[in-house]
């Protein structure tokens, strides 16, 4: 389950929202900018976007999403982002993600560059409490909203985090370590166990000697 701690802001302000193009403070507005803009903002109130089933779209840079950063080789770059916000026959309030890019990680193997291509398409239901998981159906990951506005990059950052492997290792005849020589995956073989001298077995020497 995703859950987000915002700070709660209920303050009506008749400035429009602030976008991830625009230069300056990270601030919440709740009053949408007159016609359809659907440039990504920065903060929404999700319950509030699906009444009104709107769309934005945009693009955020890695270097952002501090989380995330840690695991890239370089934190340089944007990925694209799409939402859209809306409510299902059920009444299930929802927000449905298409995150694209591509992503420079270093392979644990080689140790060098590797290109991840991003494809994250996520439908996540939005909840004020646990009590409407019973609700929800197996199309929707739940995310409970504790409090509004939430953050876009937080969402985003935590669905890309699930996407991006563990271990992030070239395919096999992309490394420019070979996997069948690779020292680490080597299975040990019956001479190595021959060779490598038993601690157990000078200990059980020594208390005989004694």
């Amino acid at each position: 389950m995703v859950e987000l701690g915002c700070s709660f802001h209920h303050a009506v302000c008749m400035e429009p929202l602030v976008f991830f193009d625009m230069l300056g403070c990270y601030g919440y507005n709740s009053p949408l900018m007159s016609g359809r803009d659907n440039r990504l903002p920065l903060q929404v109130d999700p319950f509030r976007m699906a009444e009104l089933g709107r769309e934005f779209e945009g693009t955020m840079e890695l270097r952002l999403m501090k989380r995330l950063v840690p695991l890239l080789r370089t934190d340089a770059g944007t990925i694209q982002v799409k939402l859209d916000f809306g409510a299902d026959a059920a009444g299930v309030r929802f927000m449905h993600g298409l995150v694209t890019g591509e992503l420079c990680l270093q392979c644990q193997r080689c140790m060098g560059e590797m290109r991840f291509p991003l494809h994250i398409d996520f439908r996540l239901a939005l909840l004020r409490d646990e009590t409407q998981l019973e609700r929800l159906t197996e199309e929707y990951e739940p995310l409970l909203v504790e409090a509004v506005p939430i953050y876009i990059a937080d969402v985003i950052e935590d669905e890309t985090l699930l996407a991006v492997p563990q271990i992030p290792k070239h395919d096999e005849g992309e490394c420019s370590v070979s996997i069948a020589v690779a020292p680490d995956e080597l299975p040990e073989t019956e001479t190595d166990t021959q060779v490598k001298p038993n601690p157990f077995a000078v200990l059980a020497k020594l208390k005989k000697e004694h």
